[in-house]
């Protein structure tokens, strides 16, 4: 790269250093290549020449387009050029902070070429800089004075949390707030030498769209930036998908943090510092754009079999409209989520740790007051109305049979999005009753085949609970509940966010408690002879000795607490890792395993995933993990397992405990091929290598995070503090299969590798924040790219539940004219004005015609980057 340090660059130099296609190491790129490998090298090189001739750059290339990969690309030859470059991301919240950390790791393993001990150790293949997260300002300042690391990351709100409440009345936050960050921007200047930051890099910028907006964040960001004559950093890179998220002002105001942008129009900044590419999605026939596979639908719910119902929202439309003339204002988007908001619930923290004063999502709107005051009235005439959106949104995100295996395990993935707070309760709430009457339904007719239906009924109206399930379906167990529960650790029974009114109460019943007299169930007892190492049984979910169909010949005796105890599980392990100690037992026959046999039923494609396992041991065990702690504790194949053992034991199999162990495998090998167990063996094979890519090492040794994804909805909320879990079931083969989040998983998550299908429950804010939120799923190397790939069409849905007839009707009409106007603009960075108002005059007749529906011929031929690479930059 020579001794200048910014002298410009080519894609061709960039590919020297980096591949930007995972599976092929020798990639280089070409000029004229139009695959997204190429188009990467493109856009490190677009801003590594704006940086170096501006000291700015924003990239906004459409949502998916991998944005982190392109900017730790940048920074990566920025450290081949300056070793002891010191860097800070800013990146909106803690998840998306531990998002950088984990894909900064990963890119120096898997895409930066040569260990040089500049970028990547020669010792081990790491990371030279570690990551130092900082979660406030002063923290990063502290971190900064310290000397010891280059790579800094800390949150956009760490902004908003400079004054707390500990000052007097009257005492001026904003004032505060501003002198707090001029603070900390003297103090990061004096420690790096007074020149600043070499990078710094804003993730989603357009989080400071509002530049003179009366918050915290706005106020203290332009201090903490710093003026034009002493910004923080030399060179500043803003990341956003959305740049004009509300109006071309945006532009302007996230650039004039870091440049000088004066009188110019939105415009010429844009073709001066931006680089905005379309995404192009590789199929089987050729590439395709967003508009080729969206499929927008409407999910109307109807009030005509319901008199109550339709009474309750007759009246809330009356007054509503009545508090609209009396406030003279008009409402934002959002009413009519649901009126469980009556319920007095205590406000989320994350109003306060996770967004500054604009608070995206409300415990309560406008129109709380009506629901309370209708919803109590209903109430004390015998019980809350029916909400009709909510059946049509379950209905839409249920499985009409789940123990259908003909189903992709990737069709029951949904994601929806609401607006009010308490909503993502109420939906997972919902979601998991369903999925209970389904589940309990199958375990009623395993152990009572004959009834007729009272015992199921009577369980239910006991909200499937563990104490009617024993009442009524107590059975007899072939070994002692103390033996079985001796020495078993119930650490991983639960979870921090565990919320008991919400969560699956059949999936409880294969959890163990800590006490009292409902602590074990016929349910648990079956699932802890599959966990126990002592238990033979355990072998059933260990992988095959060989990884593909081989069986056990030996396990363990050994004396323990004064008596010899048979041990399987680790005999197992040893046997693959052809170890043995001295204390074997030869089984009378060979012991196959459940992986074993679905072996036999894989096709090819499948066996060639085993293949490439089994040439890393360490990954095959991993994998072994996963499936274990997926098949036991987040997905329903634990419920067919267990009727499967439950008819088994009703025929009264005789033997020892060997024969009784190979009878059931017998028993199950039979019924094996339309199982739930093999489709979700299948799944999980199709999509382990691309999933452990998102996962941090630590998660993938184990996978008990798995452990605590027992039901098949879940919800995320500033509530919710362990998010990553659920984004790692989500974007597992296993649960959870419907997840219900406010804005917090709107920017920044990748929720894609199972999911194609997106719910607005509750209507974004503007074009803009539905952009962001269907992007969580629309992004390259996801399902729906799988998809494309492998048929050469697919389809991401895109869902509007709403109540016909209503205002709830009004506002989705207004909504879906206003961005089908504004997508085009915004696709091309010229957006116009926009507002959360509803302005009824836009929900015109005939609005579903404004739905987007994917195009004739599902490709992408003509599609022209609004600001694209410009080879001319890298030869000036």
């Amino acid at each position: 790269m020579g001794d200048e340090r910014w002298c410009t660059l080519t894609p061709e130099g960039v590919s020297r250093w980096i591949t930007f296609d995972r599976e092929r190491a020798d990639w280089i790129y070409h000029e004229g290549d139009r695959t997204m490998p190429a188009r990467q090298a493109e856009g490190v090189a677009g801003l590594w020449n704006k940086l170096g001739r501006y000291s700015a750059a924003l990239l906004a290339d459409e949502v998916g387009m991998g944005k982190t990969l392109q900017a730790l690309g940048v920074m990566a030859l920025l450290w081949r050029s300056k070793p002891d470059a010191r860097v800070l991301v800013m990146a909106p919240n803690r998840d998306i902070c531990r998002h950088w950390q984990r894909e900064y790791t990963k890119f120096v393993r898997t895409h930066y070429r040569e260990p040089d001990d500049m970028v990547r150790r020669v010792c081990d293949g790491e990371p030279v800089h570690e990551v130092r997260l900082a979660w406030s300002l002063g923290d990063l300042a502290d971190a900064v004075e310290a000397q010891a690391h280059q790579f800094f990351v800390t949150t956009i709100y760490a902004l908003s949390g400079l004054v707390r409440d500990e000052h007097d009345e009257g005492f001026d936050k904003l004032k505060g707030a501003a002198a707090a960050a001029t603070e900390i921007h003297r103090r990061l200047k004096a420690a790096l030498d007074g020149r600043g930051f070499d990078l710094v890099v804003v993730d989603e910028a357009h989080y400071f769209r509002n530049s003179r907006g009366k918050s915290q964040r706005a106020r203290a960001a332009r201090e903490f930036f710093g003026p034009p004559e002493d910004r923080l950093s030399e060179h500043a890179l803003l990341m956003t998908a959305t740049p004009s998220h509300a109006s071309m002002d945006d532009v302007s105001a996230i650039l004039g943090y870091v440049a000088e942008v004066g009188d110019e129009q939105p415009e010429t900044l844009l073709k001066k510092y931006a680089l905005r590419r379309l995404r192009r999605m590789q199929g089987r026939d050729g590439s395709h754009d967003k508009y080729s596979y969206r499929h927008e639908r409407v999910l109307a719910a109807d009030l005509a079999h319901d008199p109550a119902a339709e009474l309750f929202f007759a009246l809330y439309q009356k007054l509503l409209v009545a508090k609209e003339v009396e406030d003279g204002r008009r409402f934002l988007y959002g009413y009519l989520e649901g009126f469980e908001s009556f319920q007095v619930q205590a406000p989320e923290e994350e109003q306060q740790t996770e967004e500054d004063g604009a608070k995206r999502d409300f415990q309560a709107a406008p129109d709380t007051e009506i629901l309370i005051r209708l919803a109590r009235m209903h109430e004390s005439l015998g019980g809350l109305p029916a909400h009709p959106k909510y059946d049509a949104l379950v209905n839409a995100c249920v499985p009409a049979d789940l123990f259908d295996a003909g189903v992709d395990v990737h069709e029951h993935k949904h994601l929806v999005f609401v607006r009010r707070i308490p909503s993502v309760r109420e939906i997972a709430k919902r979601v998991n009753t369903v999925y209970d009457r389904q589940m309990g339904r199958k375990i009623a007719r395993a152990l009572e085949p004959n009834d007729t239906g009272a015992l199921l009924k009577r369980w239910e109206a006991a909200q499937w609970s563990r104490e009617a399930f024993n009442r009524l379906f107590g059975t007899q167990v072939e070994v002692d509940e103390a033996a079985l529960l001796e020495g078993y650790d119930l650490a991983s029974e639960g979870h921090a966010d565990a919320d008991a009114d919400v969560h699956s109460h059949v999936a409880n019943l294969f959890v163990v408690k800590k006490t009292g007299a409902q602590r074990s169930t016929d349910a648990s007892n079956f699932s802890l002879r599959l966990r126990k190492s002592e238990s033979l049984f355990s072998l059933l979910l260990e992988p095959a000795r060989d990884y593909m169909n081989g069986a056990y010949e030996y396990h363990y005796r050994k004396l323990s607490g004064g008596r010899l105890r048979d041990e399987y599980a680790s005999a197992a392990l040893d046997a693959r890792r052809c170890e043995a100690s001295d204390d074997k037992q030869k089984f009378d026959k060979p012991m196959p395993t459940l992986w074993g046999l679905m072996y036999d039923l894989l096709d090819a494609t499948d066996r060639e995933h085993i293949a490439r396992l089994t040439r890393e041991p360490t990954q095959a065990e991993s994998f072994g993990h996963y499936l274990k702690n997926g098949f036991l504790f987040a997905s329903p194949v634990i419920v067919e397992l267990y009727c499967d053992y439950v008819e088994f034991r009703r025929w009264g199999e005789a033997g020892d405990a060997q024969q009784r162990y190979l009878a059931f495998v017998e028993f199950l090998n039979k019924r094996l091929k339309g199982s739930l167990a093999l489709a979700y063996f299948r799944a999980a094979l199709r999509t382990f290598e691309a999933l452990c890519e998102n996962v941090p090492d630590e998660d993938r040794r184990g996978w008990h995070k798995l452990t605590s994804l027992s039901s098949p909805a879940f919800y995320a909320s500033g509530a919710v503090k362990d998010r990553q879990r659920l984004i790692l079931g989500f974007n597992s083969a296993f649960y959870p299969n419907v997840l219900a989040a406010t804005s917090v998983l709107q920017e920044g998550v990748n929720l894609h590798l199972q999911c194609r299908k997106v719910h607005h429950y509750g209507i974004a804010w503007t074009p803009g924040d539905n952009e962001q939120r269907v992007g969580r799923v629309d992004r390259l190397f996801g399902k729906v790219n799988a998809l494309l790939e492998r048929d050469g069409q697919a389809e991401l849905a895109i869902h509007y539940p709403y109540l016909a007839r209503s205002f709830d009707e009004e506002q989705l009409a207004s909504f879906v004219c206003q961005k089908y106007f504004v997508e085009g603009r915004m696709d091309a960075c010229r957006q116009l004005p926009v507002s959360a108002e509803i302005d009824l005059r836009r929900a015109r007749d005939g609005w579903h015609r404004y739905l987007r529906t994917p195009r004739e011929g599902m490709t992408a031929t003509d599609l022209v980057d609004p600001y694209p690479f410009d080879p001319k930059e890298a030869r000036s």
